[in-house]
């Protein structure tokens, strides 16, 4: 698909999403509201699943932790599992959030010491075909031989892309499920690679003489906002390459019937976005939340609604979708040393800027400091949502508050 936006030209990049180049933030004037909850549906949809499953991994809670972001005052729930079970997908759903506003934080901290003004992130979704993903679901090291692929790959196909293309870095995921469906396989990479590489003996002199490595930008096709990271025929090589690695691994096993007849029959997707204004930051922290989410968070949602389907599958529910990174993000924690890190400090979640911790609240309290008239925020695909609690919501909201 082709974006074509009104008053530009079309963008030359067919991978690119339609909704990764410019999309409206949030209209100031209408966001009156005192107090938001920040992913209210979520919430509802995740803390108390109704499937059997979750039946000893009810959460409850024991009120909101409040942060001021401009005029803003954004509350966060405050979540408490009786029974201890780490099972719960909103307490999964926390903690990922956590582990990702981290990386954030060290990402931002290296980009301001590095002088990185331009900085933006291609987003490259690597499949499987569907029966080869099915044949892997029932294999005892399926996790290692996918690994094993996709570090090949990395290191030997990825690298080789351009003549600029070595020294970059990644954050990667495997995933083995389907998103509406968790319970059938379907195995991919979810990449973040940006656009600023590591060289070796780029940097200055040192006192030996020796030259130092540095940051530089790798050069992405076309002007200003409609550059894009590959030109259509880098774009091919990258899938000839994936497709040369999936027809080996198939070779291997047997399994060379389950695949397209070319290349072009393969499915590898690709979007960018960029930090240099405030959707870009939205859908940045969103890309990294999406692909390190725990799988038993699109189970609760799946289950939800199909109450009646089976219990996680083997091969799913020992699965944990631990990240992996390479290139120079292996090094992210060295890079960027003596970033502040305070368990309380959060980021914005319009600009990824540290908001101010005004301190806990109850439920009563909410209710008596808002008149009844608690506000939401959402992030769809990394674009902004406000809405307002309904009385049900809030009727709802009292029932899950924790009773002492």
């Amino acid at each position: 698909m082709v974006d074509i936006i009104k008053g530009q030209t079309p963008s030359p990049y067919l991978e690119a999403s339609p909704r990764c180049p410019a999309t409206r933030g949030i209209d100031e004037g209408k966001d009156a509201v005192g107090y938001r909850l920040v992913g209210a549906r979520k919430l509802r949809e995740l803390l108390q699943p109704r499937h059997k499953y979750f039946e000893w991994a009810q959460g409850y809670l024991e009120g909101f932790s409040v942060y001021e972001d401009s005029s803003r005052r954004l509350c966060y729930p405050r979540v408490k599992i009786p029974s201890g079970s780490r099972l719960n997908p909103y307490r999964k759903t926390q903690l990922r959030s956590k582990h990702s506003a981290t990386s954030i934080k060290k990402l931002l901290a290296l980009k301001d010491r590095r002088g990185m003004e331009d900085f933006k992130v291609a987003v490259v979704i690597l499949t499987y075909p569907r029966k080869i993903s099915e044949w892997l679901s029932g294999q005892k090291g399926d996790v290692g031989m996918a690994w094993r692929m996709f570090n090949r790959f990395w290191s030997e196909d990825f690298s080789q892309l351009e003549s600029d293309s070595s020294g970059q870095g990644a954050y990667v995921n495997l995933h083995k499920w389907k998103t509406e469906e968790p319970v059938s396989p379907h195995y991919h990479f979810h990449c973040l690679i940006p656009n600023y590489r590591l060289v070796e003996g780029a940097g200055p002199e040192d006192e030996d003489g020796e030259k130092s490595s540095a940051f530089q930008k790798k050069a992405w096709s076309g002007p200003g906002d409609l550059a894009v990271p590959f030109r259509p025929e880098v774009l091919d090589a990258l899938k000839k390459a994936w497709y040369k690695r999936l027809y080996a691994f198939a070779a291997r096993h047997k399994l060379t019937r389950f695949l397209p007849d070319s290349w072009q029959g393969i499915n590898v997707w690709v979007e960018y976005v960029s930090w240099n204004d405030e959707i870009g930051r939205m859908k940045l922290m969103n890309k990294l939340n999406y692909q390190s989410r725990h799988w038993v968070e699109d189970y609760a949602a799946y289950s939800n609604v199909w109450q009646g389907c089976a219990d996680p599958p083997p091969w799913l529910a020992s699965y944990n979708n631990n990240a992996r990174v390479f290139g120079w993000w292996r090094h992210l924690k060295s890079l960027t040393e003596g970033v502040c890190m305070e368990e309380k400090e959060k980021l914005s979640p319009f600009t990824g800027a540290p908001m101010t911790y005004k301190g806990l609240m109850t439920f009563d309290g909410l209710m008596k400091v808002s008149d009844g008239q608690v506000g939401t925020l959402e992030f769809e695909k990394g674009k902004p949502i406000l809405g307002m609690m309904t009385v049900d919501d809030l009727a709802w909201l009292r029932s899950v508050m924790l009773q002492l």
